[in-house]
């Protein structure tokens, strides 16, 4: 029996509204559901898995989803093409709340034969199969799609485990499917899901033998698992951790009042205020890794004398007060808002509230448009889907409600190149108006740490930090 740790009881275990970051409870949808295609982090590529293949026509304006023979649910339906379609609808449908509706949306779906699904997309996008990965990988039983509070707390999934008992707030106890799709598979009899006790970190309960497998985020963490001998795979992700602006209201619907707050701040000081110096402060949207980075892209930010100048005409030389609140989860004394509040405040006229609110209200707010300023996140394999729908204008995850017809324009272009120059030059051009605009302002690379026991083998971590469960095996 695997023992995994979540960072809290799971919410819901259905593929629509759970958070499936790896951070969350994606192991959890991984387990259960098993993807149909897959982000290999170590090559970039989308690899198969319950899909045969997923590949595009000549312009990619049509995709075609071919799904593997003989994968059924675990109330015995067939997984296949019918069965994705039903699955992508409901991710469509409003009332479902699904965070995969950005890319559900707006799709005809016509099922050619049994296991064939043709796909049209709205507009073309040669890299499709990268947002089938990240938002529309798992797939329910179409049976138990008829009443979706029941399948939140009952689900019916393809993947190699099956739910054996739940009691909210206390345990979630997976075993092995008996009907999984690949033969043999998987190598463990279940899976026992833990949440940490209060004041443990997630290295610790390993070392200690209260979890054998854990994903994060936090830097300080990933070095004490190094420190513990565990076993480590660390991911570096573009995005990261960010100060969004409301760019929809005043006062920061006026760009030189985002530029000058950020040319208060410094990345390399927020690095080592909050994460010990252990974490990569950002130096853009992409990762230092990533082939679409470039130092001379880097954001201008540490740049006092420049604040107050901004500062000065905002606030006609400190004589109009210039006010703003900072929403937070955890915004006491040692805090991003805590820091910004004493940069900006150092400048005659500026005024920053700090707003503490719980992690509920703090989504709620952000998707109402009910901020100025907050602290917020994007973790990405790759700019499509995720960046394409933190910019485009309309979309529910663009909660700094940015609209640049240019920036548009070059993410459009990064969607269709089919050759990396042609998606570099396409990105450029993104990242350099970002530059200017500063709707948002990301402080510190993204990471995703996947950290396990000794005895746990075959660990192949997927998308932001997700492990195959299929895969995973334990020595005795």
């Amino acid at each position: 029996m695997l023992k995994l740790s979540v960072p809290a009881d799971p919410p819901s275990l259905d593929p629509f509204t759970t958070p499936a970051y790896a951070v969350a409870y994606g192991n959890v949808l991984s387990a259960l559901y098993d993807p149909l295609v897959w982000s290999d982090p170590s090559t970039g590529t989308i690899r198969p898995h319950i899909a045969e293949s997923l590949t595009p026509d000549h312009d990619a304006r049509t995709w075609t989803l071919i799904v593997r023979t003989g994968v059924t649910f675990s109330d015995g339906q067939l997984l296949d093409a019918a069965a994705v379609k039903a699955n992508w609808q409901a991710h469509a449908d409003p009332a479902t709340g699904s965070a995969g509706a950005v890319v559900a949306a707006g799709l005809r779906l016509t099922v050619v034969d049994p296991l064939r699904l043709d796909i049209e997309l709205p507009s073309p996008n040669r890299h499709f199969d990268r947002a089938v990965a990240n938002n529309l990988a798992y797939i329910a039983s179409p049976r138990a799609l008829t009443d979706l509070a029941s399948l939140r707390e009952h689900p019916v999934g393809a993947g190699p485990f099956v739910l054996a008992e739940r009691v909210p707030g206390q345990r979630l106890t997976l075993r092995r499917n008996p009907n999984y799709w690949q033969a043999g598979r998987p190598y463990l009899d279940g899976i026992d899901i833990r949440v940490p006790a209060a004041g443990t970190t997630p290295p610790s309960m390993v070392a200690a033998k209260d979890a054998d497998l854990v994903s994060f985020s936090d830097p300080a963490q990933a070095k004490e698992a190094a420190d513990l001998e565990l076993g480590v795979v660390r991911l570096q992700l573009g995005g990261g951790l960010l100060l969004v602006f409301n760019t929809r209201r005043p006062p920061f619907d006026n760009p030189a009042a985002r530029r000058a707050v950020v040319y208060s701040l410094s990345a390399d000081e927020m690095n080592r205020r909050f994460f010990q110096g252990l974490g990569t402060p950002a130096r853009g949207v992409f990762d230092s890794t990533s082939p679409l980075a470039s130092n001379q892209l880097m954001p201008r930010e540490n740049d006092p004398e420049a604040a107050r100048a901004a500062f000065d005409t905002i606030t006609a030389g400190g004589t109009r007060p210039f006010r703003f609140s900072f929403l937070l989860v955890g915004g006491g004394q040692d805090s991003q808002a805590s820091y910004t509040q004493q940069q900006v405040q150092r400048f005659p006229g500026v005024q920053m509230q700090i707003e503490d609110v719980d992690t509920p209200t703090l989504i709620r707010r952000l998707l109402s448009d009910d901020f100025d300023m907050a602290v917020s996140g994007m973790w990405m394999t790759d700019p499509e889907p995720v960046l394409y729908d933190f910019l485009r204008p309309g979309s529910p995850t663009n909660i700094s409600g940015y609209s640049n017809a240019d920036v548009t324009a070059a993410m459009t272009a990064g969607r269709l190149a089919t050759d990396s120059d042609t998606r570099r030059v396409a990105y450029t051009r993104v990242q350099v108006r970002l530059n200017e605009d500063v709707p948002f302002w990301v402080y510190q690379e993204a990471a995703s740490t996947v950290v396990f026991a000794p005895a746990v083998t075959g660990v192949q971590a997927y998308n932001d930090g997700l492990v195959l469960f299929d895969r995973i095996g334990m020595r005795r």
